[in-house]
């Protein structure tokens, strides 16, 4: 069975901080580091998340303009 990732992104300018938090009550809840601002660089978080055999889930902080 698959588990849920859950991955936070805060998007700015240039970069994109990334968080993550496991499924579950328990879950631990770590910050993952900052990446491009690019989709080839969400891509590769996304496949190195979907690596480990879980779905990630994605929700991103929108700010006054977004």
């Amino acid at each position: 069975m698959n588990k849920t990732t859950y991955v936070g992104l805060d998007v700015h300018k240039d970069t994109i901080a990334v968080a993550v938090a496991e499924e579950g009550r328990r879950g631990e809840i770590r910050f993952f580091g900052t990446i491009a601002y690019t989709a080839d660089s969400v891509l590769r978080l996304t496949k190195q998340l979907a690596a480990a055999g879980n779905t990630p889930s994605f929700c991103y902080e929108a700010g006054p303009c977004g």
